[in-house]
């Protein structure tokens, strides 16, 4: 018996020994696969993406969670860098899923940076806003300056994007104070970068230019690749912006390469793209072609909707000039249907799907511990039974009261996982409350502000009609009246009844422009009556065949007054455009009312225009008009048959 005990004793030892040995060679692998990532992020992220998953297979292997959800963050960070957006979505909700089991949310704010980031990139922007958003709430809430100055530099590139260049300096100037306040040069370098990208925006190139070049210096004497590749981009695009092909060429063909090096994919197909406009416009037909090619390769691989539109329109465009109607009608059908697909979305589907991803992964760290725990009961229920075997007159009340104490144990176990797993579940749905409740303060405010702004329009117009009516009106009304009297004084009266004439058209004229600016309520006259009435008078000014179709009238006088006065300034933006461009003799308006939503369709039979990127202030201010009110427009327009512009606005909008 006591040499049994020794040898047991000495076997226990060994194996503790053994697993303390393996518990440091398992962690010393971490600490080289981290600095292995560390190092090769920004130079050689393929390097790192490796490091990474040797990271995320240890800390799986030692069932480490903190250490999983580090390696997770670590793929996602590393899926940015390279371009592959899915990628960082899948980690970075990863990421989430295990700090919310283990109630850290330190690193919380990160990932929301990164999925915010990722989904810009991929033409997302109300949901890159809203995990913009909830990064600067978690990184307030954890007092993370840094994660609050990368939300407000995020912020600010979206607004640029919008080209909304007030908002987007705001949030940089916030982000600058920031990173000066910690100390982060880097993130003063990506601030000074990105009003550069505000001035290029507005076309302010030099003064970009020279920005960009301090930038450049600085990110090549600290040999950051992945940063001089972004600003060299730029440094493109301006050169191309401004039609310098022959200098924009060697400059792309550089960043190519510097691309290539990193395996940059996203950017290497933006890059491709400019090589073929300006191959393009050189003349270098099958160069441009080559290029776009390549470019549109990478877009399909990696979804990149946002751009993948440009790269089929520029195919569509460029087979178009060399005649080959077939693929270039191909292309330009590829461009609408990735566009639609784009703008139909099916979110809440997507929330699911996570949601789904979410609860299985959770089931799965369950079973695990579960598992664990087994494991643990079978050990001690071995070495329970060595010392029944051991002392073999108490063995049977021994396994009875052993049997006893595990089972009140487990019961005890089950009930207490039970608590906790109810807290849980309380905690989370106060938190998903919490969130609800700051987004809808966060989408009121939107709302509140551009109900102010639509406000302040109307309220101007209706001051400026009332100034011509009362006012121009007025005089040329005592003109027209003094101008009468005496004519009744004069002989020689065909003069002077043509000058009438002149002044009484002058009136009617002041008349009609003061409708327009400030129509009277649809509801008292009857929208279908009011848009007939300014169609008749359109017509007859500019020597128009103007056809108005209504259907079902009543039902469209029901609609309200906010997107009826919508749709009767886009009517006359549109029949504007119409006199301005087309030279057209015949103009159809169609107004449709659906269960769901309003169809309105203005057709011409004029000479049709060329879609350009850059569109003119009259487009401009109908797509505004038709983003604020959450619908869609499409433009069909050739020399043969025309322009024809379909419009469809939501009636009920959320």
């Amino acid at each position: 018996m006591l040499d049994i005990k020794k040898i047991s004793t000495l076997f226990i030892v060994w194996i503790t020994v053994i697993n303390a040995y393996s518990q440091q060679i398992n962690t010393a692998n971490i600490d080289t696969v981290i600095a292995v990532y560390r190092a090769s992020l920004n130079t050689n992220p393929k390097k790192a993406e490796e490091a990474a998953k040797k990271w995320l297979q240890i800390s799986t292997q030692q069932n480490d969670s903190l250490s999983q959800a580090r390696a997770h963050y670590a793929l996602a960070n590393v899926g940015s860098v390279l371009g592959d957006y899915r990628q960082t979505i899948k980690h970075a909700d990863v990421t989430i899923a295990i700090l919310s089991l283990l109630e850290l949310e330190k690193g919380i704010s990160a990932c929301y940076n990164l999925l915010g980031v990722s989904y810009k990139n991929l033409g997302d922007y109300p949901l890159a806003m809203d995990n913009f958003l909830k990064c600067l709430t978690y990184a307030q809430k954890t007092n993370n300056k840094t994660q609050q100055a990368n939300a407000h530099q995020n912020i600010a590139t979206l607004y640029i994007l919008q080209k909304e260049y007030t908002d987007a300096a705001k949030n940089l100037d916030r982000a600058a104070s920031l990173y000066r306040e910690i100390g982060d040069d880097d993130g003063v370098l990506i601030t000074l970068f990105n009003f550069a990208n505000i001035l290029k925006e507005q076309g302010r190139y030099e003064e970009a230019l020279k920005q960009y070049q301090t930038v450049l210096e600085y990110r090549i004497k600290e040999g950051n690749k992945a940063a001089v590749a972004y600003v060299m981009i730029n440094i493109s695009q301006i050169l191309v912006e401004q039609e310098r092909y022959q200098e924009a060429l060697p400059k792309l063909e550089e960043t190519l390469k510097l691309l290539e090096e990193l395996h940059f994919n996203s950017d290497m197909a933006i890059v491709l793209n400019d090589l073929g406009v300006c191959e393009s416009k050189l003349g270098n037909t099958q160069k441009a072609i080559a290029y776009y090619e390549r470019s549109l390769s990478i877009g399909e691989s990696l979804s990149l909707t946002h751009y993948n539109t440009s790269f089929y329109q520029n195919l569509s465009d460029l087979y178009e000039k060399q005649k080959q109607y077939k693929k270039a009608l191909f292309y330009y059908h590829k461009a609408v249907n990735v566009s639609l697909e784009a703008r139909a979305l099916d979110k809440e589907k997507y929330v699911a799907e996570l949601q789904e991803k979410y609860e299985t992964a959770l089931k799965e760290t369950k079973i695990k511990l579960l598992e664990k725990d087994k494991k643990i009961n079978a050990i001690e229920l071995e070495q329970a039974t060595a010392d029944v075997k051991k002392q073999r007159l108490l063995r049977n009340i021994f396994i009875i009261g052993f049997i006893v104490l595990v089972g009140v144990l487990f019961l005890l176990r089950y009930f207490y996982l039970q608590r906790i797993s109810i807290q849980k579940e309380l905690a989370a749905q106060q938190e998903k409350n919490a969130r609800q409740e700051i987004n809808q303060l966060i989408k009121d405010h939107k709302l509140s502000v551009i109900e102010r702004y639509q406000k302040g329009q109307e309220e101007e117009r209706a001051r400026l009609a009332r100034e011509i009516h009362d006012g121009i009106g007025s005089d040329l009304a005592g003109i027209k009246i003094a101008f009468e009297h005496y004519l009744e004084t004069q002989e020689d009266k065909k003069k002077g009844k043509r000058l009438l004439q002149a002044i009484d058209s002058s009136c009617k004229d002041v008349r009609a422009l003061s409708h327009q600016l400030h129509p009277l309520s649809f509801s008292k006259i009857g929208f279908e009556s009011f848009l007939k009435d300014t169609v008749t008078q359109f017509s007859t000014h500019h020597g128009l065949s103007c056809n108005l179709l209504l259907y079902p009238k009543e039902e469209i006088d029901q609609i309200s007054e906010q997107i009826l006065a919508h749709v009767y300034r886009i009517i006359q933006e549109l029949l504007n455009n119409v006199v301005k461009h087309a030279k057209a003799t015949e103009v159809e308006i169609q107004l449709t009312k659906h269960e769901n939503y309003l169809n309105l369709v203005v057709s011409d039979n004029g000479v049709g225009f060329t879609q350009k990127k850059k569109t003119g202030i009259g487009i401009r201010n109908i797509q505004e008009r038709i983003e604020k009110l959450k619908g869609t427009i499409e433009i069909d327009s050739s020399a043969q048959s025309g322009t024809s512009i379909a419009i469809d606005i939501p009636l009920n909008r959320k």
